[in-house]
């Protein structure tokens, strides 16, 4: 699978959701996978989402992508 590249090598309105977009066929695939493998350990489907999702949102807190985002936060909503 290839990842389509942006319109522009700069900075446009429509950039983030270019990348959303050129990102989303190959994601899609990602979590298929990592999905399947879940649930053939054991992981029911509500567990491995929430899982997910608490990844994603570490990972960002992580790159700075999301600064509002506290560790305690995504403690609170998704490690319980």
């Amino acid at each position: 699978m290839n990842i389509a590249k942006p319109l522009r090598p700069t900075d446009y309105p429509r950039r983030a959701y270019d990348c959303q977009i050129a990102l989303s066929q190959r994601f899609t695939w990602v979590m298929d996978c990592l999905s399947a493998e879940a649930a053939e350990a054991g992981w029911q489907s509500e567990e491995t989402t929430r899982a997910i999702v608490g990844l994603v949102l570490a990972y960002a807190a992580d790159q700075q992508i999301e600064k509002t985002v506290s560790v305690q936060a995504v403690k609170e909503l998704f490690l319980q």
